[in-house]
């Protein structure tokens, strides 16, 4: 991230900074003492902690302007400071509510066992949502096919549903459970998997909504006559030139509960980002105040942001001259 980079070089500038400083402030006392006792205090007067303040703000925003009696700059960065804190508190706890929502709603409408009944179902060509689950590779593709995949306990045994691994143990074991469902694209009479625990994490419950793979475990993916024309049924929804497969309780999942937990968070990152800008130019602020007013030298900054593709706010450069 751009914002934690500029920080650290804030800081290693400063500490280096201090240093020259420092031995600067040595040679000159050393000068002043051998040749008169009355520049004492203008050594004094120029010696104001230079590398304290910003290193104060970089711990704590607006300390380094308050050390300087800056006190209404030094407010300002402080509250920044507190509210964004607050306001990233508040969105991570929106984003907390409705994970604990879809992840309820996906429990309850969503099952490992229906997955296994019915996933050969949609091998059928004529079944609505048939061609979102082909490619152009193997054609309908079945769980081993498939780079996502489930993962699940069963008898103690970490398994999964794919053989990315080189472990063909599900595929051979669904195609003799569920052999005639393979064949005639008709349900598995199965009961061989029904104690199966499925791993859910958040790559399954992310997979639940994205992927078509998942599709068959909805408990409401039945056929209508027409597509779409029941909220109680199989249909396809075309997002730019990709086609995918959606039940009502799977669009509710997907672009309502998920897509709003998923808002918040990004909320909650921007606020992230506002923080550290902030202990940035709280820091480079307080830097740059000291050397002035100690040195009465020539200080230009600028500054600008930076954004991603999606106009999102990436980090922020700064440029100085003297």
């Amino acid at each position: 991230m751009y914002i934690s980079k500029i920080y650290v070089i804030l800081i290693c500038f400063t500490a280096l900074y201090s240093y020259q400083k420092e031995e600067s402030i040595k040679n000159s006392f050393s000068y002043y003492m051998n040749n008169s006792n009355e520049n004492l205090d203008i050594i004094e007067q120029s010696d104001n902690n230079i590398f304290l303040a910003p290193l104060l703000s970089a711990v704590l925003p607006g300390a380094g302007q308050i050390y300087n009696k800056d006190y209404k700059r030094g407010y300002f960065y402080l509250s920044l400071e507190i509210l964004s804190w607050l306001y990233r508190k508040n969105y991570l706890s929106k984003n907390e509510n409705y994970e604990r929502q879809y992840k309820n709603f996906a429990n309850q409408h969503w099952s490992f066992e229906k997955w296994i009944k019915d996933y050969c179902l949609f091998a059928n060509s004529s079944h609505p949502i048939h061609s979102t689950m082909i490619n152009n590779e193997t054609g309908f593709f079945y769980p081993w096919d498939d780079s996502h995949h489930i993962s699940f306990y069963l008898n103690n045994e970490l398994y999964q549903t794919n053989s990315s691994s080189g472990n063909d143990w599900f595929r051979n074991t669904y195609l003799d459970e569920c052999n005639d469902a393979y064949n005639n694209n008709i349900q598995c009479d199965t009961e061989y998997f029904s104690d199966a625990e499925v791993l859910k994490d958040h790559h399954f419950y992310e997979g639940l909504g994205k992927y078509e793979l998942f599709f068959a475990g909805w408990d409401d993916t039945h056929e209508c006559e027409e597509l779409g024309n029941s909220d109680d049924c199989s249909f396809i929804v075309t997002n730019g030139s990709k086609n995918n497969a959606f039940t009502a309780n799977k669009l509710y999942y997907q672009y309502e509960l998920r897509s709003k937990a998923n808002d918040k968070s990004d909320i909650a990152e921007n606020a992230l980002t506002l923080i550290f800008v902030n202990h940035a130019v709280s820091m480079f602020d307080a830097f740059i105040s000291n050397v002035i007013k100690n040195n009465n030298q020539n200080f230009n900054y600028y500054s600008s942001p930076l954004y991603d593709s999606s106009i999102k706010l990436r980090g922020i450069n700064f440029s100085i001259l003297w």
